[in-house]
């Protein structure tokens, strides 16, 4: 991933953050004070891409310890994690055009990684979108077929997926 590097995010990325995802995700935008949410529950889930040279912000990573199966409603608060999570859960990846294929994600997979295994967590998830299904497929993420999850994806729009994966 040369030209490019993750770093934990901060408070002042927040505005940045909201830029990225209005770009990347302008059908589904989600209230920034969740995503100040996360960050203040749990700091080591949150980071940010930044370009070396400029220091652009170009991606950010938000993911957090959750219960298997359950999807977090988009732009609402969680209030608290899981006091026994049982899953790492994937909230959301974005990389803007020129971030993408660069090998970021599988990066900060890797460093995720750590965190679940420190948290005694084995399997990540996440809610992959209808145009994403074929990306988190190649990282090794699989569907999970439930019926009481459907009513949850409806929110996410179309064709979503709920998928797991081993932590590395």
């Amino acid at each position: 991933m040369k030209n490019h590097r993750w770093r934990p995010m901060q408070e002042q990325d927040l505005e940045r953050v909201e830029q990225v995802m209005l770009h990347t995700y302008p059908h589904l935008p989600e209230d920034i004070a969740c995503i100040r949410e996360r960050l203040r529950l749990f700091p080591a889930g949150c980071h940010v891409l930044l370009r070396d040279g400029d220091e652009m912000l170009v991606g950010y990573l938000i993911s957090h310890p959750w219960k298997n199966r359950g999807i977090p409603p988009l732009s609402s608060l969680l209030g608290s994690l899981p006091f026994k999570a049982e899953v790492y859960y994937i909230h959301d990846i974005a990389l803007l055009p020129d971030a993408q294929g660069i090998g970021a994600a599988q990066i900060i997979l890797s460093q995720i990684s750590e965190v679940a295994r420190g948290l005694f967590i084995n399997r990540f998830a996440l809610v992959a979108l209808s145009s994403a299904k074929t990306f988190w497929s190649k990282h090794g993420f699989r569907p999970i077929s439930d019926r009481l999850l459907d009513q949850k994806l409806m929110g996410y729009g179309a064709g979503s997926q709920y998928m797991q994966r081993a932590v590395d």
